[in-house]
């Protein structure tokens, strides 16, 4: 999934998977690989679910091998398994596995708000630049003050730590996020129904972006580090208990 293809929502609006026709063409690889990257990521498709390749091309009016081949790319993604019997499913969300993302999200994270506050600092960055942040803050406040749904919640939470990463003028951290961001985001959804923690999140993405905006660097940091250490360690708590109430 491209980071592109994942655009905030309105706090009223909720997700559904498109089903548009796509063509019938290896061509359009990347946009059934899109679609279902995106429908795991924001829970129309649920962790353990089949996914069958005859109704997905039915559904996108292609051939089974554009459909094949995405697969094969969310496979590689970690995002699909192959099925106990036969054929694939969505794969089953791990709570090592994301502790571990955290953990390793933690470096990028940091490094983007340590470049985002330097730039600030300089003077390098651009008011437009800034108004992004600006408005991924205030979308993400609106959503979590009206209650909105999760699909929602996810998105604001990701359109402002993308407009972070632009912010940063590294487009390499970009880059390295995007495969990982359908992960983080299932993930969300099995956290975010706790009203305590969409508040929460907003109180510290809000903390990150005065730190920023002010060039206060080593500030920044550390507020940023602070955020991410929680959310991975209050994810993988949530997810253990989770996952015990099931086994």
């Amino acid at each position: 999934m491209t980071l592109h293809s994942l655009n905030l929502y309105s706090a009223n609006m909720e997700f559904r998977i498109q089903t548009a026709p796509i063509g019938d063409s290896s061509l359009y690889i990347d946009q059934v690989y899109d679609r279902l990257s995106t429908a795991i990521a924001l829970g129309e498709l649920k962790p353990g679910e089949r996914v069958r390749q005859s109704a997905l091309a039915q559904r996108f009016n292609v051939s089974r091998q554009p459909i094949s081949h995405a697969l094969q790319l969310l496979k590689h993604e970690g995002l699909i398994q192959d099925a106990p019997t036969q054929g694939v499913e969505i794969t089953r969300i791990d709570p090592l596995y994301m502790l571990q993302l955290y953990q390793a999200r933690e470096a990028l994270e940091v490094t983007a708000t340590r470049l985002a506050s330097e730039r600030i600092a300089r003077g390098e960055t651009t008011a437009d630049e800034i108004a992004v942040v600006t408005a991924a803050l205030r979308a993400g406040r609106e959503a979590s003050e009206a209650d909105a749904p999760l699909a929602v919640l996810v998105r604001a939470d990701f359109g402002f730590h993308k407009a972070l990463y632009r912010l940063s003028g590294n487009p390499v951290i970009e880059q390295m996020m995007s495969a990982r961001w359908p992960h983080l985001m299932r993930s969300m959804l099995t956290v975010l129904d706790d009203p305590a923690v969409p508040p929460r999140a907003w109180d510290e993405h809000d903390a990150m972006a005065e730190t920023i905006f002010a060039g206060r660097v080593d500030e920044a940091v550390g507020i940023a580090s602070k955020h991410m250490r929680r959310a991975g360690e209050d994810m993988f708590a949530r997810l253990t208990r989770l996952q015990a109430k099931t086994a």
